[in-house]
């Protein structure tokens, strides 16, 4: 059996969500009528006629039902949590990464640096090319160690740092299809469509350009080669 480090939720993370989500959900619920009641005196809060709505029963039942809708509510945030969370295997060959039911398996000499991006993980390939980018919840120490262990080529920082420069509107270093999906991409930000920026990244990374922001701003590198 071949030697592997798996990273992801913990034993008392899977625990959390799987308890305390619903078991939150269910408080939440039972207290309903209070909590709506404290809502309403609060000016130009959302939803205002919702919760004036369930403040004017007065029926027990509104509890249960609370209680009841808030349990599912909890069970659908615990699957929403595993579903969102990322899962890496790491072999002495390879790293499989798992989110969302998406497989990706990068083998190691294809692989010329991994680091940490805030809270995003990323893989560069030979020639400098963005491989994977994915959020995680496990702890930078802990995924540099892992990596380590299993030799991969971790870095402290992207390798290639020095050689962004700070997108501005038809930026004459870029092809013009990357700046039209650059100028898609900032609108993007702008409107903290998070979804879409993630989208367009991907088709700029299928440009030959890799995107490092920074406050809403986009340094961008392209590929050499």
């Amino acid at each position: 059996m071949q030697n592997e480090t798996v990273l992801g939720l913990t034993k008392l993370d899977k625990g959390i969500i799987i308890i305390g989500g619903p078991l939150l959900g269910a408080i939440i619920g039972w207290f309903i009528q209070i909590i709506s009641s404290w809502l309403i005196k609060i000016p130009f809060v959302p939803f205002g006629p919702f919760f004036e709505w369930i403040v004017s029963w007065n029926s027990s039942w509104v509890s249960i039902i609370g209680v009841i809708v808030g349990l599912i509510a909890g069970i659908l945030f615990a699957l929403y949590a595993f579903s969102e969370s990322l899962k890496m295997t790491i072999t002495d060959q390879e790293v499989t990464m798992k989110r969302n039911d998406k497989e990706v398996n990068l083998q190691k000499r294809d692989i010329s640096a991994i680091y940490m991006d805030r809270k995003e993980i990323v893989v560069l390939g030979q020639k400098g090319e963005e491989r994977y980018r994915s959020q995680t919840d496990v702890k930078q120490p802990k995924i540099e160690a892992a990596f380590l262990e299993h030799r991969f080529p971790w870095k402290n920082q992207d390798p290639h740092h020095a050689e962004y420069q700070r997108w501005v509107p038809d930026q004459p270093d870029f092809p013009d299809s990357v700046n039209r999906l650059l100028a898609a991409r900032e609108q993007a930000l702008k409107e903290e469509d998070e979804k879409e920026a993630m989208i367009l990244r991907k088709d700029i990374a299928a440009e030959g350009a890799i995107i490092r922001d920074e406050d809403k701003r986009q340094y961008v590198r392209m590929i050499r080669g």
